[in-house]
């Protein structure tokens, strides 16, 4: 499973930097290197060399000549107009000025946010800002009222508009009508009104403010100025006064390229709005146009032509003509002096308004934006820096792709950028991205525009280790599965072809071959392929046996059944679980043997044939299949405000009831199809643990039926001897014990395990070589590891007492007198087996197998003490007086120590890096933690408590052994991290710390020189680099397993508290964020016994209720929470902090962070205006 995410979403192809900007720096801030004085963002150095090859291959101007063409083009516009008709008389005096020399630049400041406005704000604001957030008179009107004050004093009019833009981005400042006059004057002002803005120290402005007004806010300004363009257009001023716009354009693009945040945001969205508007008032008189043309033509094809008629339609006609050649040229200034410009600026929230309007102008005016030329700056974006940027780029192509009449026009548009919205879908860092990108690719492979390679990169996400991406790549997933099994249909002659050599199927009659079946097995061949490449998931763990890598299921789920579960909603064919189960158990084997025949039902057979592989696919989806039908099926009986009718619900309870029995039923017919392999056996086994829910639980079952299905689940205990069929084998016994009226077989059936293992084991051992390493055979020595392995499973699920202590299979050793009373005796002999002999070495192999039977034979004798402890634990609380004899303390006591006595000596004589050092330490920690709760035992009245002797401390000796297989790993974990240890401290307190530091034996994974890492990418090389990434994970495991169970004897009190603490935490902070965590809880305990002290202690010093105590008790309580508090600020303030934000202590009280939360927001605002 792919987990190599999108670490950065930097942009990989946008134009160079703009840099004419009519502010200049005023040297007073420096910015960083991707910003300039604009907030425009550097781009890649080889992003010209890119993007000239794409454009001259597809004859589009680079940005060079852009800019070339829009200096040229706005040349006219710097002097007087060349037409003196278009120049306006004054009104009252007040005509508005063309624009002449080009302005001078402005200072650059440091950009802040400034305050929201309300309706109280507005009405004091006085102006358009009133009118359209206080008046509430429609847009429509205010655009019409202040249309007709243009009308009275165009200066005076535009100064509003000027002023209202300035007051939405938060500026109290105005212009005049005599500002308006001076278009040479316009940068100055804008500098002076920006520099008056931020001597205010703004925090906010109303576009980015939060709250209930910031919503209608932007929705207010941007409808305005569509509302006023649409009145322009319909009374004909946009048209017959061109130098309105073109002023309206030099205060906005003036102010959309100004280094404060706050106005460079402002006026960037009323462009953008204006933009969408004259596009609209465009796209009107096209329409116009189209229905002109087709008025006249219809007029010339009747009878008796009216010919005044259609001249007055052509002349209409010719009207709208020119009104549009009006507004294009409009949209391309607009475009090249503020989109090409704003679409790259350092604030995402800019870029992503630029994308949103960017896909409306395309939507809206495809005549004029739906080409290489625009459509580009979407592909461009899809490599921003913004998530939301990307995600926003997506969904416009999306609402693009969806429209049938594009698809042409995408055509070399998605030859350009597959590959980005590929990667986008399959390695983006951000989940709801990724997803964006899954549906948009959706529509692409539905209209033929992905390629092969493509269409397996995103099905392989159906594998993804984020749920998000699973369910959304399961509708494409699906429709692969569609393909494939309708090229399988074709290839047979077709569906009717087919339909008609099938026999009829009888209900119930799920074995029978049927069309479904082709499905299936298109699902299974999909699963596989896109499965083959991948790498193990992250449940993947080392087999202690032999080095390898296997995949450990401990929640019963594989990557089969995630993907099965998200498909389930999506091929109705998953749900028919009964059927995929008969397709399942088909003998198949004819179809493999018999080769290709003509009839097409043979054909059927032979094409739904299944590999091992597939058949091991196809019961992960059984799986999750019948555990999705049979939770749906519950939930809707038990659902609280359920409308199903009583009949209803009966109905759905005698389903729920059928499909378990089937499903008992079905079980042991794959346990005998599938037991033989481990992972299609460990499939079948994870089906029972289904039978365990509790909507299943008071169903009656046959009680042949179910002992048949135990007959099975022992059979399978019996015959493997893998974690990965004796998990779910071991599941399933544990359920057998818990179900109702059948209690009684299952008890039966597992004691006859237990007889079965106890014997095998008492056939495997010979007395007189019991703990002799090596003296016995390869294959013995294979034999009784996997037997131990079953009572290691088995006594973790059912009382391992007396099948261990049963004295049937008792001996003795003559030669050295050792007696066997049991198998218990023998399995704890078998410790001895991590000694080595004085003999001749074992092979690799053969030691590697010695070890892991000494440390199964030690997890198995530390389950056996346990169950003993918690049968006396019984017998002291809840028995009788009696208690518990000493002859039975006795004997438990001597096989304790017998125990440990083998623990130590194999600890001694092995290096504490080896694994098996890592294992039995855990066991030996685990025995005397789980013997300290002794110690709080509640024992009835009258009960002796010479139980308690169980409960010891570790010696110095053992626990020297202990820190030093600590440290082993510490100094292994180190070694394969790179990480610099910290250096034993000399002072003659640390002398006991010194002696644990003690490593008389190298650790022989430390031995191994470092490969030197490789120029080139071999592989090699990729392979050496993987298994040191593997064993670095397995080092950390290693040391956070040792490190948590010295800690749990801590807790437990049975080492030395201070100087083991302070050696687990000497390299607390080098060793990575896990073993950070682990260590953790070390302040766990010491913050709850000082809670617990202060309680007591508080208590202590209750008042007495019998009325001598004159003491106020309001003022004893004020006394002990003063001595709480004294007491919590002596412990360390800082890590109680952490822990809390972990939720490792349980403490109610408010965090006082509010300070540093006000700070800290403060610093995030500043940075979020300065868009860095």
């Amino acid at each position: 499973m792919s987990t190599k995410q999108r670490a950065s979403g930097r942009v990989r192809k946008q134009p160079e930097t703009y840099t004419s900007s009519p502010f200049a720096s005023s040297g007073k801030r420096k910015r960083s290197n991707e910003e300039d004085a604009n907030g425009d963002r550097d781009m890649p150095e080889d992003y010209v060399s890119e993007e000239s090859e794409d454009d001259a291959e597809d004859d589009e101007p680079d940005e060079e000549e852009i800019r070339e063409q829009q200096k040229k083009a706005r040349k006219p516009k710097s002097t007087a107009p060349k037409k003196p008709a278009q120049k306006k008389p004054k009104v009252n005096g007040a005509s508005l000025p063309f624009r002449s020399a080009s302005a001078t630049a402005a200072k650059k400041r440091v950009p802040k946010k400034a305050k929201a406005v309300d309706v109280a704000d507005a009405q004091a604001a006085g102006g358009l800002f009133a009118e359209v957030f206080a008046s509430g008179d429609a847009l429509q009107d205010v655009a019409g009222k202040w249309l007709g004050r243009f009308d009275e004093h165009q200066s005076r009019a535009l100064a509003e508009v000027v002023n209202f833009v300035l007051k939405c981005a938060g500026s109290d400042g105005d212009v005049s009508e005599h500002d308006i006059e001076d278009p040479d004057g316009v940068t100055n002002k804008l500098d002076d009104l920006r520099e008056e803005y931020q001597a205010s120290n703004p925090t906010d402005y109303p576009l980015i403010a939060k709250g209930k007004t910031a919503t209608s806010f932007r929705h207010g300004m941007t409808g305005f100025f569509h509302a006023m363009i649409q009145a322009m257009a319909v009374k004909g001023v946009l048209y017959t006064d061109p130098v309105l716009m073109e002023n309206v354009q030099i205060w906005i693009s003036t102010m959309s390229s100004a280094p404060n945040r706050s106005f460079r945001h402002t006026a960037t969205v009323v462009s953008l709005t204006i933009v969408t508007a004259l596009c609209h008032a465009a796209r009107e008189n096209a329409e116009s146009i189209a229905n002109f043309q087709r008025q006249a033509e219809t007029e010339r094809k009747k009878a008796s032509v009216n010919k005044a008629r259609v001249k007055q339609i052509e002349m209409s006609a010719r009207e709208k003509t020119e009104a549009l050649e009006i507004i294009e040229p409009l949209l391309k200034d607009w475009f090249d002096v503020v989109f090409i410009h704003r679409y790259r600026d350092v604030d995402p929230t800019i870029r992503r308004d630029c994308m949103v309007a960017l896909g409306d102008w395309i939507a809206t005016m495809p005549d004029v934006f739906f080409d290489g030329q625009h459509l580009r700056y979407l592909g461009w974006v899809l490599s921003d820096s913004s998530p939301a940027t990307r995600a926003e780029v997506l969904k416009q192509l999306h609402r693009l792709y969806k429209e049938k009449d594009m698809l042409g026009g995408l055509k070399t548009f998605t030859e350009k950028f597959r590959a980005r919205m590929v990667e986008i879908a399959t390695t983006d860092a951000e989940t709801h991205v990724r997803v964006s990108g899954v549906e948009l690719l959706d529509l692409l492979r539905e209209n033929g525009l992905l390629e092969p390679d493509d269409i397996d990169a995103v099905g392989r996400l159906i594998f993804d280790t984020d749920p998000k991406v699973r369910k959304a790549v399961a509708t494409f997933f699906s429709e692969n599965i569609n393909d494939l099994y309708n090229s399988k249909i074709d290839d047979l002659g077709g569906l009717e072809n087919l339909e008609e050599a099938l026999p009829e199927v009888g209900e119930g009659s799920y074995e029978a071959p049927r069309v479904e079946w082709l499905r299936f097995k298109s699902l299974a061949e999909l699963l596989q392929s896109y499965d083959m490449d991948e790498n193990l998931p992250s449940q993947a763990e080392r087999s202690r046996a032999d080095g390898s890598l296997t995949l450990h299921l401990g929640d019963g789920k594989s990557r089969f059944s995630l993907a099965a579960e998200v498909l389930y909603d999506r091929v109705d064919d998953i749900k028919e679980w009964q059927m995929l189960a008969g397709y399942l158990l088909f003998d198949h084997s004819s179809g493999r043997a018999n080769g290709l025949a003509d009839d097409p039902l043979s054909q059927l057979k032979h094409e739904s044939t299944l590999s091992e592989k597939e058949e091991m696919v196809l019961l992960e989806v059984l799986q999750a299949s019948v555990k999705r039908t049979l939770a749906e099926t519950a939930e809707k009986i038990a659902a609280p405000k359920s409308k199903l009718t009583k009949k209803a619900k009966e109905h759905l309870e005698e389903e729920l009831e059928e499909a378990a029995r089937h499903l008992v039923d079905l079980i042991p017919k794959l346990l005998k199809k599938f037991g033989d392999v481990p992972s299609t056996a460990a499939a079948v086994l994870r089906m029972e643990a289904l039978l365990s829910s509790p909507s299943l639980k008071d169903l009656q079952q046959d009680s042949a039926t179910y002992s048949s299905l135990l007959d099975g689940v022992r059979k399978q205990f019996m015959s493997h001897s893998t974690d990965q069929v004796l998990t779910p084998a071991s599941a399933a016994i544990l359920h057998a014990k818990s179900y109702g009226d059948l209690d009684e077989a299952a008890e039966d059936k597992i004691t006859a395990l237990w007889e079965d293992v106890i014997n095998n084991l008492a056939e495997l051992l010979n007395p007189a070589t019991i703990s002799v390493r090596g003296a016995t055979t390869f294959e013995e020595l294979t034999a009784l590891s996997n037997n131990l392995l079953r009572i290691v499973r088995l006594s973790a699920v059912s009382d391992c007492i007396p099948p261990l202590e049963d004295s049937s299979v008792a001996s003795s050793n003559n030669a050295t007198g050792a007696h066997y009373q049991g198998a218990i005796d023998y399995i704890i002999a078998l410790v001895q087996r991590a000694t080595p002999s004085t003999g001749p070495a074992p092979d690799r192999e053969e030691a590697a197998l010695e070890d892991e039977v000494a440390a199964r034979a030690a997890e198995a004798a530390l389950f056996y003490c346990r169950w003993k402890l918690m049968t006396i634990i019984n017998a002291v609380t809840t028995g009788s007086n009696a208690g518990v004899s000493l002859d039975e303390l006795e004997a438990l006591a001597t096989r304790r120590d017998a125990y440990v006595a083998n623990l130590e000596s194999a600890l001694q004589a092995r290096k504490p890096g080896e694994e098996i050092s890592v294992r039995l330490t855990g066991c030996l920690l685990d025995l005397y933690a789980s013997a300290a709760i002794l110690k709080d035992v509640q024992a009835k009245p009258g009960v002796s408590d010479d139980y308690t002797v169980l409960a010891m401390d570790l010696t110095p000796e053992l626990q020297k052994s202990t820190m030093q297989v600590f440290v082993a790993a510490e100094k292994n974990l180190a070694k394969l991290s790179g990480k610099r240890l910290e250096d034993a401290p000399t002072d003659d307190a640390d002398v006991d710390q010194d002696a644990m530091d003690e490593d008389p034996m190298s650790d022989p994974e430390s031995d191994d020189d470092d490969d030197d890492d490789e120029p080139t990418q071999t592989q090699a090389s990729q392979q050496r680099r993987d298994t040191k990434i593997r064993d670095t994970l397995l080092a950390e495991q290693k040391l956070c397993i040792i490190t948590g169970k010295i800690i749990h004897a801590l807790a437990a009190g049975v080492m030395e508290d201070a100087t083991v603490r302070k050696r687990l935490e000497r390299n607390k902070a080098k060793l990575g964020h896990n073993f950070k965590e682990v260590l953790a809880y070390l302040d766990v305990g010491e913050v709850q016994k000082k809670k617990s002290k202060i309680r007591s202690r508080a208590k202590a010093k209750k008042p007495a209720t019998n009325g001598k105590a004159k003491a106020d008790p309001k003022s004893n309580a004020i006394v002990a929470d003063d001595e709480m508090s004294d007491e919590i600020e002596d412990a360390d303030g800082e890590d109680e902090d952490a822990l809390r934000r972990r939720e490792l202590v349980d403490d109610n009280e408010p965090e006082p962070a509010a300070e540093d939360e006000a700070v800290n927001g403060a610093e995030a605002d500043a940075e979020s205006v300065l868009g860095d």
